[in-house]
């Protein structure tokens, strides 16, 4: 597959690392892909770990794994929330159902074992959840960057180099393929001139269970 025609989706959610999804989106889009940024609504600001304002361009209620060559998971604390999202968990679990390549960086392993597709998997993490990477079934690996297959796990935003670089690679070698159009992208800048601030509300009345989002400050 020639780069200038893949379609990759980066998920996004509070509290991700700012590398970890700002580097892959711009790197893809310098090698001429077409970088994605999927989150659970577009009408919402999300906040990285920083404070750093982040936009969807489409909620993933709108796309399916038929209209990406690849996923990409950051890191950062984003992926607790991602997993509690089934409709996240259902988009990477039927993306590597028909073998898209997924690319799972630092904390992304916490997704990845909700998913249930680390069993039986050679990967890496961010060395604080490699007890859960194990128990899910995973081979931890201590190295920058892990590839199994169509899987690629990284460790750290400094990996985060080669962890394209292998991404970008798979690119390479796929198969052209037929895939919908996508549906309207809205514009991803947010107010990049003020810190997004998280916040957090229950679920519901006498929840324990609390949600977070963000307004910029």
């Amino acid at each position: 597959m020639n780069i200038s025609e893949a379609r990759v989706a980066v998920l996004v959610e509070n509290q991700y690392q700012e590398l970890e999804l700002w580097y892959p989106v711009l790197r893809l889009r310098e090698a001429g892909a077409t970088a994605v940024i999927v989150g659970p609504s577009v009408d919402e600001v999300y906040a990285s770990k920083l404070g750093y304002p982040a936009v969807a361009n489409v909620a993933v209620s709108d796309v399916t794994p038929d209209h990406f060559d690849a996923v990409v998971v950051p890191g950062g604390f984003s992926p607790e929330y991602l997993r509690r999202n089934p409709a996240m968990v259902e988009f990477v679990q039927k993306s590597a159902a028909v073998d898209k390549p997924l690319a799972a960086i630092c904390h992304a392993g916490w997704l990845l074992a909700t998913a249930e597709l680390l069993d039986g998997r050679r990967a890496t993490s961010v060395a604080t959840i490699k007890d859960d990477v194990r128990h899910a079934g995973a081979e931890w690996i201590n190295a920058p960057v892990v590839v199994d297959g169509k899987l690629i796990t990284g460790q750290l935003p400094n990996d985060l180099p080669e962890f394209m670089r292998e991404l970008l690679k798979l690119l390479a070698a796929a198969e052209p393929a037929d895939r919908p159009p996508l549906p309207d992208l809205r514009p991803s800048p947010a107010a990049y001139d003020r810190p997004a601030v998280l916040r957090s509300r229950a679920a519901g009345p006498g929840s324990a269970n609390y949600r977070a989002y963000a307004q910029l400050g």
